[in-house]
């Protein structure tokens, strides 16, 4: 969305503080904003983020989930909702949180004081996952700045970082801009 760019620019600072480079994937959208019955986005979000470590916050939590199905890598915080098991918009997208591809490794982030919904979907999202970690992060709302939401992603880019020396990777963000 136009200036998500400058919007993030503090957390892209983060994370070039913890040696990773940034980039943003580039959607073009049918209508001014999202859609919530629009899929044609997922397509343009796998082909930007094939090979990829990719981040997804929110909304685009839910485009990473959905659409970066050939990513190295996810991290997902704080999914928003609109999933076929959610309880209080169950149509709005009429897709389910089982789509996507489970074989892609995944850290899902949920902050501590987000609501029960929050919880269980990123549980679900995360238990989607043969291979995950689950991550409740302390007195964080649904705020990607909190100081907590910072930290934890930060550990986990420490972690890909070890896990992956030989390999240098870029962070591509997809968030609601």
């Amino acid at each position: 969305m136009p200036g998500t760019e400058k919007r993030f620019q503090p957390f892209v600072n983060f994370v070039q503080s913890c040696g990773w480079d940034t980039e943003f994937v580039r959607i073009n959208w049918e209508s001014p904003q999202p859609t919530f019955g629009q899929t044609s986005i997922f397509p343009q979000v796998g082909a930007q983020t094939v090979g990829k470590i990719v981040f997804g916050f929110s909304l685009g939590g839910l485009y990473s989930h959905l659409g970066a199905l050939q990513a190295k890598h996810l991290i997902l915080g704080s999914v928003a909702p609109f999933f076929l098991e959610d309880d209080d918009e169950p149509k709005r997208w009429m897709i389910s949180v089982r789509e996507g591809n489970a074989t892609t490794p995944a850290d899902v982030l949920v902050g501590g004081i987000e609501d029960e919904q929050m919880h269980r979907r990123a549980k679900s999202v995360q238990d989607f996952y043969a291979q995950s970690t689950y991550t409740v992060v302390p007195e964080a709302e649904h705020n990607l700045w909190h100081p907590n939401y910072l930290s934890a992603i930060g550990a986990i880019l420490v972690r890909l970082e070890n896990e992956r020396k030989h390999e240098r990777f870029k962070l591509v963000g997809i968030v609601n801009g």
